[in-house]
């Protein structure tokens, strides 16, 4: 018989029913050929029936690691052992011969699988199908397999939702689901983030908790671009290794981007940023101000003007945005200036919207604002062109006190200049000077400090510490032989007496330079004081004192009628103060005569104001009612369209009486009560509504601001974006820089990313070098008139 495979019942009756006898009755000693053939036969028709009984127990049995235990558990009823001792020869012969014609699991009949496939589970609802080793994606772990009708569904096991379940339907569609699952929990710990988080602000111990978390490259690579702007990184620290380390560290399936991708994605940030500014001023309902300054860096010996809008939003929040950073080939004219202010102010859309400029106070400023002032029209700005060129009144202090200083003390100061110097040059200087104070004045601390020329606040700093200091330079002027040209007794006598003077100056000019940038109403009474007080200085004994008080009034006067003009409107405007204030300040610097011109002066200003804003307002409604009535002229008589032109009279002469009582009713109710902290922007959102004009003008002048400040403080920032290391930047990189970085700081402050003290404390860094006068970061273009 050949060897070949048989099924159980044939080997079975192979064996009960030999053909050939086992033993030769003819031979005692030997086995017969046949028998020998037989027993072969016999024995592996044996192993081959039980390989079949192991083929079945192995397709009853489920796949996994219960598989192995029961195949080699004896207590298992389905274990190969027992399997293979249902074979002995002695007891289940006969068993097996009576039952060979009865089919066993492992027989050739096929076994019945949905899907062609062995289940992986089953459940007692017949709806359910269950899932096969063709479902291969981790996404049915959250869904079932039912049998709605004649098609096949996919149910989750969150939320119940019949989805598409057929062979051909796929499985995106089931993922899609899984990311937005209402009743989903996440529990794939790929997807998840440790947090940590307190229960309260004294518990030093974090409860760390799992949330769900998805990494996006592109996410991570618009985050370095802001961080690279915000904190002025050099570009191409995307290439360092220590970086490059590091961040793979934090996430290892972030992709750190080439120096030029990064530049790419500055850019991107840029256009993105500017549509935001730009969908933010064409919402602005007022006008928009602007202040403007020029600054040279010295790393690349180019010109850049900073131009920066401020404007009051719908929220009544006072705004100032960097709109233009742009270089400006020299020579820096007038006409130069001006082509670029214009096209920074028409690239913007800003022709109409304009209410006034601010520029420092300098011969070529005041050239530039003639031109421009014939660009736009005059039906556009505010009086006529009145308010149009503000002049920047810490640079109108800063004037008068150089002019002061410089008529009295001009030697006395150029002598401690000298001296700071010299005690500053070496670190032994430093360090024999710091010896020798530590021994004659321990009350003192403070560091010798250098002025700018073109700063007077600077200047009052360096004497008001040189002063405390001046038994130390007298005793290092004896005992060191190059420190030759001290300050004389004079000189000293002279500084002191100088700077308890001009204390006052300090204090104003801190308030103009501050960070807030507050309303044009707060700086009214800080001028009136210094008049008054340089008034004052002109009965002092000393007449070094008197002198300076003499030059520094008419510098003064000179340029007070173009501040207090713009003040003094800003000061009726609030409601603290309105008209009371003006006549308080004035009858104290006026005689009876001045006083009441120059109050009809600020007065009138405002009325001016109210009539320009009246007719606009007034002149859109004729317009519109105009239109009206020639649409419905022609069908009606000629007594009726004398009584509609009438009514319309009417109606024009009761806007216009309106408009005037406005005003008159505004002055003559009460002043609301003195506050330090009075939000002034706030209180005319609030009652704005029953002054419609006056709350029109008050956005629109109390926007304007009275110093350059703002623009002047981008130099600062500028000074380390164009540091030696990024002094190749193009152009066009560094206005992405400066206004980028600009615009994502105002936006955070809005969005409340942190709180009004630290941003304070954030733009105050920014501005550091600007309030000290850090040479070293750039010339400001200031000048001297």
């Amino acid at each position: 018989m050949p060897h070949s495979l048989l099924s159980q019942s044939q080997a079975l009756n192979l064996f009960l029913k030999p053909q050939t006898p086992l033993f030769d009755p003819s031979s005692s000693t030997s086995w017969s050929s046949s028998a020998i053939k037989s027993l072969r036969s016999f024995f592996f028709n044996l192993v081959v029936l039980v390989c079949n009984q192991i083929s079945s127990i192995l397709l009853l049995q489920p796949r996994g690691p219960r598989l192995q235990s029961n195949l080699f558990d004896p207590s298992s009823s389905t274990s190969i052992l027992q399997g293979c001792n249902s074979f002995n020869l002695g007891e289940n012969l006969s068993e097996m011969s009576n039952n060979a014609s009865v089919p066993t699991s492992a027989s050739n009949t096929p076994i019945a699988i949905d899907d062609d496939e062995s289940p992986l589970e089953t459940n007692s609802d017949p709806s359910l199908l269950p899932i096969t080793s063709r479902h291969t994606s981790a996404v049915w772990s959250d869904f079932k397999r039912k049998r709605v009708g004649d098609v096949i569904k996919a149910e989750c096991n969150h939320c119940s939702k019949l989805l598409a379940g057929g062979s051909k339907a796929g499985t995106t569609h089931l993922k899609d689901h899984i990311k937005i699952c209402p009743k989903r929990v996440c529990q794939d710990l790929r997807q998840t983030r440790m947090f940590g988080t307190k229960k309260n602000l004294n518990d030093k111990n974090d409860t760390m908790t799992l949330a769900p978390y998805e990494f996006h490259q592109e996410d991570g690579r618009r985050d370095l671009a802001e961080m690279i702007i915000l904190h002025e990184y050099p570009i191409s620290m995307v290439e360092h290794i220590g970086f490059r380390k590091y961040s793979k560290t934090l996430q290892p399936g972030f992709k750190v981007p080439s120096r030029n991708t990064t530049r790419k994605d500055i850019m991107k940030r840029y256009e993105l940023e500017k549509e935001n500014v730009a969908t933010l001023l064409r919402k602005a309902k007022g006008k928009i101000a602007l202040t403007t300054d020029m600054w040279t860096a010295d790393n690349q010996r180019k010109g850049y003007m900073a131009v920066t809008s401020h404007f009051i939003d719908n929220t009544w929040k006072l705004q100032s945005r960097i709109i233009r950073f742009l270089y400006v080939p020299a020579p820096h004219t007038a006409e130069v200036l001006a082509d670029a202010l214009k096209e920074s102010i028409q690239s913007w859309n800003l022709d109409l919207r304009l209410s006034s400029i601010t520029v420092d106070n300098c011969s070529t400023n005041d050239a530039m604002m003639e031109i421009l002032k014939g660009v736009f029209p005059y039906g556009s700005l505010l009086l006529r062109g009145d308010f149009f060129h503000m002049r920047c009144c810490a640079h109108i202090l800063n004037l008068i006190v150089q002019d002061g200083l410089s008529a009295v003390v001009s030697n006395g100061v150029q002598r401690i200049r000298d001296s700071v110097v010299f005690w500053t040059a070496s670190d032994k200087r430093v360090q024999r000077f710091e010896q020798v104070a530590k021994q004659i004045t321990p009350e003192c601390s403070r560091k010798l400090a250098l002025d700018c020329k073109t700063r007077w606040n600077s200047t009052y700093e360096m004497l008001s510490i040189a002063t405390s200091y001046k038994e130390v330079f007298v005793v290092l002027s004896a005992r060191n032989n190059l420190y030759k040209n001290p300050p004389t007794p004079e000189d000293w006598e002279k500084v002191e007496k100088i700077c308890e003077h001009l204390e006052v100056f300090s204090k104003t000019t801190l308030s103009f330079s501050g960070t807030n940038y507050p309303t044009a109403n707060l700086y009214f009474p800080k001028i009136c004081a210094l008049r008054i007080a340089i008034s004052g200085w002109l009965l002092s004994p000393h007449d070094y004192v008197r002198k300076m008080a003499d030059i520094m009034l008419q510098k003064y006067n000179k340029y007070w009628a173009s501040v207090n003009g713009l003040m003094g409107v800003a000061t009726i405007l609030d409601p603290r103060y309105k008209m009371a204030l003006i006549r308080f300040y004035f009858a104290k610097i006026f005689d009876e005569h001045d006083f009441e011109i120059e109050v009809r002066r600020i007065s009138d200003l405002l009325r001016r104001l109210v009539d320009e804003y009246g007719s606009k307002m007034g002149k859109t409604q004729g317009s519109s009612n105009q239109q009206d009535f020639d649409l419905g002229s022609s069908s009606k008589s000629n007594e009726e369209t004398f009584m509609q032109e009438f009514a319309e009279f009417l109606q024009q002469d009761k806007d216009s009486s309106h408009d005037i009582s406005d005003l008159d009713k505004y002055l003559d109710a009460a002043n609301v009560p003195l506050v330090q902290d009075f939000d002034i922007l706030n209180w005319w959102k609030t009652n704005g509504g029953t002054y419609p004009i006056l709350q029109q003008i008050a956005r629109d002048i109390l926007s304007i601001p009275v110093s350059t400040v703002a623009s002047e403080s981008a130099f600062s920032t500028s000074g380390r974006v164009l540091n030696p290391y990024r002094s190749r930047l193009l152009p066009e990189a560094v206005e992405a820089l400066m206004c980028t970085q600009n615009w994502i700081w105002a936006a955070s402050k809005n969005c409340g990313e942190f709180k009004d003290d630290e941003y304070a404390k954030l733009v105050g860094e920014l501005e550091e070098g600007f309030e000290t006068c850090d040479i070293d970061s750039g010339t400001s273009g200031l000048c001297t008139e």
